[in-house]
């Protein structure tokens, strides 16, 4: 699969000292009944370390949004609604060098990055998501 562009969520659930990453994929797995998790990337903390996970191969179509699952899913592990969680400067880096790393590879534009709210009435990555800080940072890293 090329992808046609790049989809970032938040997983809602609270960051910390659990592996979020082998919950989500469970879920995904045993409830939905999916193949892999649904994500290709996931950031999260786990104690003191930032990780970015690899998840669902990017050849292969994702499971993170209806109607757009050519795109590669980034999960962001936390609630990032307004009053909730706030994206860590560690988060906001892994994620700007994660998102330029692929857009680089795979030739796409900064304007195939997208929420995942503008295909689904949800939230997601946040209502508090620093959005627009996030779009510049990508814009400077490229």
């Amino acid at each position: 699969m090329k992808p046609k562009g790049i989809i970032i969520h938040h997983s809602l659930t609270k960051d910390g000292k659990a592996v979020d990453y082998d919950a989500i994929k469970k879920y995904h797995m045993e409830v939905n009944h999916w193949d892999d998790i649904g994500y290709h990337f996931v950031i999260e903390q786990q104690g003191t370390k930032l990780m970015t996970i690899t998840g669902r191969d990017t050849s292969k179509l994702g499971a993170h949004c209806v109607g757009k699952n050519d795109h590669i899913g980034i999960c962001v592990v936390g609630n990032f609604d307004k009053g909730k969680d706030e994206l860590s400067t560690g988060k906001m880096n892994a994620l700007v060098l994660l998102t330029s790393s692929i857009l680089r590879m795979h030739q796409l534009s900064i304007y195939t990055v997208h929420k995942h709210s503008e295909y689904a009435p949800k939230s997601c990555p946040g209502t508090g998501f620093p959005w627009d800080e996030f779009m510049t940072k990508l814009s400077e890293a490229l």
